[in-house]
């Protein structure tokens, strides 16, 4: 396997920090200035300026206002910033690795720790999920996780898990011809 390949798909033994300006550390002030941008349509968020303003268009659809939102991966807040500039009274964050929220309507969860909540019955159910570009890596080992063929399948049921009734969905993946990337992603 050439190097880069091996680096890029284990991502160097690391988690991914460098994609927010502050790491993992997602301050109050830099949030509601991306919820402004998404407002302006001048948010670049982890796919350019085009993605993320058809994102954000797109959860139009989405009855967010005063709901409670379960954002599956994200190391870059622009998702979460959408859902705010949309309404969302709350917004939590399930990610690989480990993020501090100072924003008062974000919080985050790791699988561990989300787990530990379910079983012991303090979980919150959510209204919704949102998810961008992460359930097609999900049981591939890329960012840590356990290696299991269904793990896309299995993100998306243990969402459901955790949902209200009648819970909405927003799911965006890479599509075209059916294929496993190497351990980068799916395409569907």
């Amino acid at each position: 396997i050439h190097r880069k390949i091996f680096q890029d798909g284990y991502l160097g033994g690391a988690a991914e920090k460098s994609l927010w300006k502050t790491g993992n550390v997602w301050n109050e002030d830099d949030i509601n200035e991306a919820v402004a941008q998404v407002k302006a349509k001048t948010l670049i968020g982890t796919y350019k300026l085009d993605e993320t303003n058809a994102v954000a268009e797109s959860l139009y659809q989405v009855d967010m206002k005063g709901k409670s939102v379960l954002v599956i991966g994200s190391s870059h807040p622009w998702i979460e910033a959408i859902c705010l500039f949309h309404g969302a009274a709350k917004v939590t964050t399930l990610e690989y690795g480990e993020i501090i929220s100072n924003h008062p309507q974000i919080q985050t969860e790791t699988p561990s720790t989300i787990r530990k909540k379910y079983q012991d019955g303090t979980l919150e159910m959510f209204d919704g999920i949102v998810t961008h570009s992460s359930v097609e890596h999900s049981g591939l080992g890329r960012y840590g996780d356990a290696l299991n063929p269904w793990g896309d399948i299995l993100a998306i049921a243990r969402g459901w898990c955790i949902t209200k009734p009648k819970a909405f969905l927003w799911i965006g993946v890479p599509t075209g011809q059916d294929k496993v990337f190497y351990n980068w992603h799916r395409i569907y």
